[in-house]
């Protein structure tokens, strides 16, 4: 083992140098006793240098580490004395406490070789296995006799190894020494002994003492646990396995994320993907849908009336019509009673100017041969109407036989529709709110123009055909007035 020195001295730097000044100080020393710097120098020179070399390394580590800095501070003294007080075996204490404290340090072993008495393996297998054996031959002193009952009994079946140990069984050694608890009573720390315990003046006096002995049994155990665990954490960051497994886990993590990220974009690729194809889905559907639709000729926008009233989709597309006949409670109109929406009188062919007045006779008459039409109408079967007839003139079969358009329309439909729109709805509430939303009055407002243009050119061409029918009929009346003069 070389000669223990403060980290200090070997950095030349100060007790309360703060990190940047103890990384500048390394630097400098590691430039200056680098392997590489010692080319052409004697072997002797070029050995010190590589010590040297290794000390301010390790002094590097211990400093610039806060938490080791911290420990290394507090027992200085003890170190630079190699003990804790100044004895291995632990001075003027127990014998079963063995002293780690001079173990805290980088130059207590060489290398990592296995064959080697002085490296890492052999100096801390060594230390270990005699923090194990203090702690038995204590609770076997203190009147114990089962071994197997001691707290820290597991200590025993695990050991630090070689370079080649399997790292689970590297895993368990650190898993148990990182949760050392001491089975030492420790009462060698106690101030005051049996014979002061039997001189004390009363019972309340005697209390107190024996309360102060245990403050101090437990104030001892706390900081040999606390040495031992500072000792498992020291060799822990030292040990190549370690650092070898830690390296490792850190590629396995890193490769894992690697996975997950791409897993997570072909995932999200593979879900744009099947968007595109419900998607796609969807318009094919919907293009089948309105072919469809097309094809059973629910409705030709080219037949439709500029004045036509039909309400599109569900129960709201059945055409009301006017009943004709006889209504409930109601007087049947005559030819000349009847007019059309537009104000209209219905001619039906005859003068009423120049018909002849009726008498009751004829009227009765009359009356009767009506009922029996009425009689003949009424027992028209429905499958007698012509299935190729529109819903308007199915509507005026039906009214002719009596059936009233509200009573054909009491069952609902499967489906509400709105044409302008081109779309299919499930229920009338959602009719009802389609016909609310604003890009719904933006198509219909866009579809009743269609429809006014449509109605303007059947009117202009009506208009049309109607002169040319005036001009005929004028000239056949032409034609016929002039042999009379």
């Amino acid at each position: 083992m070389t000669a223990i020195r403060c980290h200090y001295d070997v950095l030349s730097v100060a007790r309360d140098a703060d990190a940047a000044a103890i990384k500048k100080a390394h630097r400098k020393l590691a430039l200056k006793h680098h392997p590489d710097k010692t080319v052409g120098k004697t072997e002797e020179e070029q050995h010190a240098s590589a010590a040297e070399f290794k000390m301010i390394q390790v002094a590097y580590e211990c400093l610039s580490d806060p938490v080791e800095r911290k420990w290394y501070d507090e027992h200085r003294e003890m170190i630079l004395r190699g003990g804790m007080h100044g004895d291995a075996d632990g001075g003027d204490g127990s014998t079963f406490v063995y002293d780690v404290v001079q173990f805290q340090y980088a130059g207590c072993y060489e290398g990592y070789d296995d064959d080697d008495p002085e490296s890492f393996y052999s100096v801390y297998s060594e230390v270990f296995d005699n923090i194990f054996e203090g702690e038995r031959d204590g609770y076997v002193s203190e009147g114990n006799i089962d071994v197997e009952k001691m707290s820290n009994a597991h200590l025993g079946e695990v050991h630090l190894g070689d370079s080649a140990s399997d790292w689970t069984a590297v895993s368990k050694f650190y898993n148990a020494w990182e949760g050392f608890t001491s089975c030492l009573s420790f009462a060698w720390e106690d101030i005051y002994h049996l014979i002061d315990l039997k001189e004390a003046p009363n019972r309340r006096i005697r209390r107190l003492m024996e309360d102060d002995n245990r403050k101090k049994r437990r104030a001892a155990k706390k900081e040999r646990v606390d040495e031992v665990c500072s000792l498992v954490r020291f060799v822990k960051r030292r040990d190549p396995r370690v650092k070898a497994q830690r390296e490792k886990s850190m590629r396995e993590q890193a490769q894992k994320e690697a996975r997950m990220k791409k897993e997570a974009a072909q995932k999200k690729k593979d879900h744009a993907l099947a968007k595109e194809e419900w998607r796609a889905e969807a318009e094919r559907a919907m293009a089948e849908q309105e072919a469809a639709d097309l094809d059973a000729g629910r409705v030709r926008l080219a037949d439709l009336d500029s004045d036509d009233d039909y309400d599109y989709g569900g129960k709201r597309g059945k055409k009301k019509k006017k009943r004709k006949g006889k209504g409930k409670g109601g007087k049947k109109k005559t030819a000349a009673q009847n007019e059309d929406e537009d104000g209209n009188v219905e001619t039906t062919g005859v003068d009423t100017e120049n018909a002849p007045q009726d008498t009751g006779i004829e009227d009765e008459t009359n009356g009767n041969a009506v009922d029996e039409e009425e009689k003949k109408d009424e027992a028209i079967p429905l499958d007698a109407v012509d299935q190729s007839v529109d819903h308007g003139d199915l509507c005026d079969a039906m009214d002719d036989l009596g059936v009233s358009s509200e009573e054909s329309s009491e069952e609902e439909p499967d489906s509400w529709r709105c044409e302008c729109c081109r779309k299919d709805f499930k229920s009338a509430k959602q009719f009802e709110n389609h016909e609310r939303s604003k890009k719904h009055k933006e198509t219909l407002k866009k579809y009743e123009k269609k429809l006014q243009k449509e109605a303007e050119k059947r009117a202009a061409l009506q208009e049309m055909m109607d002169e040319l029918g005036d001009s005929e009929t004028d000239s056949e009346w032409e034609k016929v007035e002039q042999p009379d003069e």
